[in-house]
């Protein structure tokens, strides 16, 4: 029943993200990457994307030190799993452009939010940032169990384990820190 809902959610997010009249992502030519997998991947890696100009900038503005901290260590964290990501879109063989990169998907920073972190500072900015970075960790979190039950790959499946549990880890820090 999860695996299933797991698998309808995954494709729901897929489908949310195309454009009409957009071209479908590159498809690998290595057979043992699925179309989820490259999916997964080229969306968490245009989520990652995304983030980490508003975790840079959180270390730097926040007020509340442990939320500049949170925001330094998954700044970090995030180009490794970034590079990661992309690593095995190389072996995939998927090139071109990230069709998601533009896209203003769930749990993604817009660049209006960009804006408006910019134009934010002390309580304003903690609270305006802890919101933005729960809904980027929930998504993060939701899409690596989607990759984990629908995915083909090993390799691909066991990244999305190891983020999905850190992430996960990142929630909880971050409830402590900023509670809802």
């Amino acid at each position: 029943m999860l695996r299933g809902f797991s698998c309808l959610l995954l494709f729901a997010v897929l489908l949310g993200c195309s454009a009409p009249g957009e071209p479908p992502a590159p498809r690998s030519t290595d057979v043992r990457f699925t179309t989820t997998d490259v999916a997964w991947l080229q969306l968490a890696d245009a989520l990652h994307t995304r983030a980490l100009p508003v975790l840079e900038l959180a270390e730097d503005r926040a007020a509340d030190r442990p939320l500049a901290g949170l925001a330094a260590r998954l700044g970090d964290r995030h180009e490794r799993e970034r590079a990661r990501l992309r690593d095995l879109l190389a072996q995939a063989r998927v090139t071109g452009e990230n069709p998601h990169a533009a896209h203003d998907m769930p749990g993604m920073p817009t660049s209006d939010d960009l804006r408006t972190l910019t134009g934010s500072d002390g309580d304003a900015f903690d609270r305006r940032f802890a919101g933005l970075l729960r809904a980027y960790l929930d998504q993060s979190v939701l899409m690596a169990k989607g990759e984990q039950s629908a995915g083909g790959d090993r390799e691909v499946r066991e990244l999305a384990a190891v983020m999905e549990r850190e992430h996960a880890a990142d929630l909880a820090d971050l409830e402590r820190i900023a509670p809802t």
